[in-house]
């Protein structure tokens, strides 16, 4: 019984003390551009790592988010990262960046573009 309960020890001891791998996380994005974004991708901030919206294949929208829409982004987040870029390819081919959004501490992300800049609201 003791060697038992010694075992339960190490194995609660080593889970809660296992660092924390890559995580899938999402966030909302509502679309207020003044065009269709066909694509979205993000990355760690200013990495240029750029990764696909894995909630794109989920939703079978296509990726496709219309003017005044919004769409689930899901994607992984890997530890004691924070901060990311967000790239919107729209339907005409054109693309936007939105850098150093705070992910930790929002969950909805409002994009649009004031005068040509990339501009976001963070909640």
């Amino acid at each position: 019984m003791y060697r038992t309960a010694a075992n339960i020890a190490v194995l609660a001891f080593t889970v809660l003390a296992t660092p924390a791998k890559d995580t899938d996380w999402d966030f909302l994005l509502y679309n207020y551009t003044a065009d269709v974004i066909e694509k979205i991708e993000i990355a760690p901030a200013g990495s240029g790592n750029w990764t696909p919206n894995r909630g794109e294949l989920e939703s079978g929208s296509g990726g496709k988010v219309a003017v005044g829409q919004k769409t689930t982004v899901l994607f992984d987040k890997a530890a004691n990262v924070c901060r990311f870029d967000i790239r919107a390819t729209f339907d005409d081919r054109t693309t936007a960046v939105w850098s150093g959004i705070n992910l930790c501490d929002n969950a909805q992300v409002v994009v649009f573009l004031r005068g040509g800049q990339a501009t976001f609201y963070a909640i």
